[in-house]
């Protein structure tokens, strides 16, 4: 959680730079970022933070006060190993399909931009005897918009329900995974 903080804050302080023009008058986009997905909660107690990788399709203007973006994402996380009380889930897979409304936080000319929405979310553990889960979840953060790379830098939340085992039981989909991703990306 701190971590978000920090890359919000970051994000809002670096987003009163001047808008480019030309940007004005996109409304359609689409895009590709990449980084870091962190392993939060019982999602941490499995696994270990790992990639993101995310594929965009925007409608509405960079002037727009909302907009709507669609992502198809890829998350891989590592395998933590020697948590005593847990389930071995291996490595894990999660994927995601989500609609998401993209607003600006700081008047229609700012650089800094709210993001949430809901989708479904897959997820698929590697371990002996594991078995993968489908369910909704929910997803917000804060994004800066870069004009001079035409591209962004993002941190989101996610929260799938019903995606881990419970430990004690070992009876799957108990357990929500939540996760932020931090991300750079590129539009086109």
């Amino acid at each position: 959680m701190k971590l978000f903080l920090i890359a919000a804050m970051v994000i809002a302080a670096v987003g009163t730079a001047d808008r480019a023009a030309g940007q004005g008058q996109d409304q359609y986009a689409f895009g590709l970022s990449g980084g870091a997905a962190i392993a939060t909660a019982d999602l941490h107690d499995h696994h270990d933070s790992g990639f993101n990788g995310t594929l965009s399709f925007g409608i509405g203007g960079v002037d727009s006060p909302v907009g709507i973006r669609f992502d198809g994402m890829y998350n891989r996380f590592g395998d933590r190993e020697g948590v005593a009380g847990t389930l071995d889930q291996g490595e894990a897979r999660i994927a995601g399909l989500t609609g998401n409304l993209v607003f600006n936080v700081y008047g229609t000319h700012s650089r800094v931009y709210g993001i949430t929405g809901v989708g479904g979310y897959s997820y698929s553990p590697t371990g002996a005897g594991t078995k993968g889960t489908n369910d909704f979840g929910v997803n917000a953060g804060l994004g800066l918009w870069l004009p001079f790379v035409n591209g962004f830098v993002e941190a989101r939340f996610h929260h799938f329900y019903r995606a881990l085992p419970d430990a004690a039981t070992g009876t799957k989909g108990k357990k929500s995974a939540r996760f932020y991703p931090i991300t750079f990306g590129i539009l086109y």
